[in-house]
């Protein structure tokens, strides 16, 4: 058991190592991020979340992901739990707002959310007020929202990215948290499935 929460960190240290190897891909953000102008190149849907548009913006999520992962594995979060739900995050929970306001979508963020929305929840084991945890990272969501908002105000081509990126890790946020609920549903299920199965083959 102990040999499996280490394949977190094996996890996380992948990941990192990818997304420092996509960085250095030549024209990178022109030829895999999510373009709305180019949804007929299927396969942005898939290497978005791993190509940042520069090093700042790596720097601010490989620091985000490394304070996520050694967090998750501290409150001994599954990694089949915390896989599922940074994969999902990062590939999904940016779709909606995506579609519904265009705007180009890249890098890690949106999954690094949804852990934090994870792990608001997973932190519940230990009697820490998770809904706390939630509110702090709702304002963190939307501070570069609010300091843009009152350096260039709304009208603002500044202030239309920031509210668009604001939105899109509040929905990384919520879905890691809607994520937690949903792996409570249906792991019992494919527990007892397993075990059916398990005792038809044995039968």
């Amino acid at each position: 058991m102990k040999e499996k929460r280490y394949f977190l960190l094996i996890f996380a240290a992948v990941l990192i190592a990818v997304y420092i190897g996509a960085f250095f891909i030549p024209e990178r953000v022109e030829k895999y991020s999510l373009d709305p102008e180019k949804k007929a190149e299927v396969w942005r849907f898939i290497t978005y979340p791993f190509v940042h548009l520069n090093l700042r913006h790596l720097i601010e999520n490989l620091i985000g992901f490394s304070i996520l992962s050694f967090i998750a594995f501290e409150v001994k979060t599954a990694f089949s739990d915390f896989s599922s739900t940074y994969g999902s995050s990062g590939f999904l929970s940016v779709i909606p707002i995506w579609l519904a306001m265009a705007f180009k979508a890249l890098g890690a963020s949106n999954a690094i959310f949804g852990g934090f929305g994870l792990m608001s929840q997973e932190v519940k084991k230990y009697s820490i007020n998770g809904w706390l945890i939630i509110a702090v990272l709702t304002g963190l969501t939307f501070m570069s929202t609010i300091l843009t908002f009152f350096n260039y105000g709304t009208g603002s081509q500044e202030f239309s990215f920031a509210l668009k990126q604001g939105l899109a890790h509040f929905s990384g946020l919520v879905f890691g948290i809607g994520f937690f609920y949903f792996l409570g549903w249906i792991k019992p299920i494919l527990t007892k499935r397993k075990r059916y199965a398990l005792r038809r083959g044995s039968g």
